[in-house]
């Protein structure tokens, strides 16, 4: 654990999707305050991998044509990020299972989707270890927005 930007964790996970993005069409932001936001004490690698996955299912859930911001924020002692799509959307009872490991959404438009179905639990059990929760908010045909929200001071133990 030591001090991360999360800005910077948020700037390379962008830009590290921008290649596909633009070769699909889709427009991918990332919305940030003007002012600079508390270091957050984390192990920098595991929160890469978190927002990383956060984006690349964005990306890969979104048609061509849509798209996908990546935004932050402080809320009292905590930093929350949103990770929003224009994309296919999650059933509404299927929402809680995403996090149940090697499961997958599968329906007409998302059988081509290649997955293991590891990497919502993955991200769910860095956050959770972190102290912080993730929420997911999704409609059909409209899109989704995954909230994660982690406190400023690491877990008490």
């Amino acid at each position: 654990m030591r001090p991360v930007r999360l800005e910077e964790v948020l700037q390379n996970a962008v830009e590290g999707h921008l290649t596909q993005t633009e070769a699909r069409g889709q427009s991918l932001e990332l919305d940030l305050p003007a002012e600079p936001l508390p270091a957050l004490m984390a192990d920098q690698t595991s929160l890469e991998s978190v927002f990383n996955n956060l984006v690349s299912n964005a990306v890969n859930y979104t048609p061509e044509g849509g798209s996908i911001t990546v935004s932050a924020r402080q809320e009292g002692r905590r930093l929350v990020v949103q990770v929003s799509d224009t994309g296919l959307g999650i059933p509404e009872d299927k929402l809680e299972a995403i996090f149940d490991k090697f499961y997958r959404v599968k329906t007409e438009k998302t059988r081509y989707i290649t997955g293991t179905g590891l990497g919502l639990p993955i991200v769910k059990s860095v956050v959770d270890s972190m102290g912080g929760e993730i929420k997911v908010d999704s409609k059909l045909e409209q899109g989704t927005t995954f909230t994660v929200s982690l406190p400023l001071q690491p877990p008490q133990d």
